[in-house]
């Protein structure tokens, strides 16, 4: 797998990682008086991430840059 199609996917992950660490800590600290949709907002957002990293596996699959092998 080529360099250029790793870096995005790398990215993408650690992004997801992020948003859902900081979902966490908007859980755990928020004591309702701050914007209450701060968690919300997190979770989509690493929705969205992971929605981004399923295309962006499916389109190296079908180009070619991706291929399965056994275990």
């Amino acid at each position: 797998m080529d360099i250029i199609f790793k870096l995005p996917i790398i990215l993408v992950l650690v992004f997801i990682l992020f948003s859902l660490f900081q979902g966490m800590y908007y859980l755990a600290k928020d004591d309702g008086k701050n914007d209450k949709t701060r968690v919300v907002k997190a979770l989509t957002v690493r929705i969205v991430l992971s929605f981004v990293l399923f295309s962006l596996l499916l389109l190296g699959y079908f180009t070619g840059m991706l291929q399965p092998h056994g275990v």
